[in-house]
């Protein structure tokens, strides 16, 4: 098998971890000059490199990408409070935390039980299926806590699917064209959530917007959305690659099959073992020194977070899938002001996802390799071959 030819098509690569060994061993942070950006690989140079308060999300110049503007995409990716650096940032992320925070692991759990269980009951588990239902899960559970009707939940599946292609890089315009309309279709639709009294946890974000003050509340809406549009490839990702973690190991199903417990913790290495996110960017806004390296402000620094995660200064052992590793750390979340909470409602829609199938999908079915893997900004399987 060859190896990727680069560290960002490395995310669709059907094993890139040779490759980030390769790295992490000669060059732990280099400069790519075909890519034009820097290369953190190691632990300590990730860490660094999400730690320096020079890196941005987004380029100072272009903090909304050029092919959205202009449209309902745009508007939308602009307010994210994930993509943003101002002060209006750092007080509507912390109403948001704070408000995904209220969503304790036991009612996230009890929601993904649910619709693990109603999508899965009846549903054709073949490969196909698999594929269908790794989306359909989160965004029926997510977009359920935000307070949509069970009867609307296909359609926001649907419009979600569509602006997270639009906002990927690359993307022609009659994509981002498509992920426009279903943007503003879905700003429509959080927007009545949120003008209700019972409107599930987009009513929350917003109430919890005015105690903070000073937020626009159309920053608001857009981050309801933006939750959506998180999980989308992410938790699809998560799922598809818990999946392919017992399917490649009939010992270790078997072992969950009879002890449910085990899953939580199953989840846990496959997001340090196998994460969806393998990479993240920061945009340095200023001259800075990272592994005595001196980088320029409008330098651009690619952190391989998954060759991190196999660091051995990380993880010893780091090749091996250890469901009782002890003392497990990862940068799948990031490090810094820019760290992502760990997302208690993914790692639960993973869990029910998989306590379902371990009940209705045949032993022969469980697929122990992709067909491929998705196009996207996330590491997510295909099942089903094209």
């Amino acid at each position: 098998m060859l190896p990727p030819r680069d560290p960002v098509a490395a995310i669709t690569h059907p094993d890139p971890y040779p490759y980030y060994a390769g790295l992490l061993r000669r060059r732990p942070f280099h400069r790519d000059e075909a890519l034009g950006l820097w290369v953190a690989a190691s632990a300590e140079t990730a860490t660094a490199a999400l730690a320096s308060p020079a890196g941005r999300v987004r380029p100072l110049a272009e903090p909304v990408p050029r092919a959205l503007l202009g449209g309902a995409a745009g508007e939308i990716f602009g307010r994210l409070v994930r993509m943003t650096d101002s002060d209006a940032q750092a007080r509507a992320k912390r109403a948001i935390i704070a408000t995904l925070a209220s969503v304790t692991p036991e009612a996230a759990a009890i929601e993904a039980r649910r619709w693990a269980g109603a999508l899965t009951e009846g549903a054709a588990l073949d490969p196909a299926g698999l594929d269908a239902l790794i989306f359909a899960l989160p965004m029926h559970v997510v977009g359920s806590l935000l307070g949509f009707a069970p009867a609307q939940l296909p359609a926001v599946a649907d419009r979600m699917r569509a602006f997270v292609a639009a906002i990927a890089p690359g993307s022609s315009p009659e994509v981002v064209e498509r992920g426009g309309a279903a943007a503003a279709e879905m700003v429509a639709l959080t927007q009545d959530l949120i003008d209700t009294p019972d409107g599930g946890l987009a009513r929350r974000l917003h109430e919890a917007a005015e105690r903070e003050g000073g937020i626009d509340p159309a920053a608001v809406t857009a981050n309801a959305v933006g939750f959506l549009s998180q999980t989308h490839d992410a938790t699809a990702g998560l799922l598809g690659n818990a999946i392919l973690a017992l399917g490649a190991r009939p010992e270790l199903r078997r072992r969950a099959a009879a002890d449910r417990t085990l899953l939580p913790g199953l989840v846990q290495e496959v997001l340090r073992f196998d994460p969806p996110a393998q990479n993240t960017r920061r945009f340095l806004a200023e001259d800075v020194e990272i592994a005595g390296h001196g980088l320029q402000a409008g330098d651009t620094v690619l952190v391989l977070l998954a060759a991190a995660n196999r660091d051995p200064a990380l993880n010893p052992d780091p090749d091996r899938f250890d469901l009782d590793r002890a003392n497990r750390r990862m940068l799948t979340f990031g490090h810094g002001r820019h760290a992502c909470p760990e997302n208690g409602i993914a790692n639960a829609i993973a869990v029910a996802g998989l306590d379902a199938l371990l009940d209705r999908l045949p032993e022969a079915a469980w697929p122990g390799s992709p067909a491929g893997y998705r196009p996207s900004a996330a590491r997510v399987p295909v099942f089903a071959k094209s």
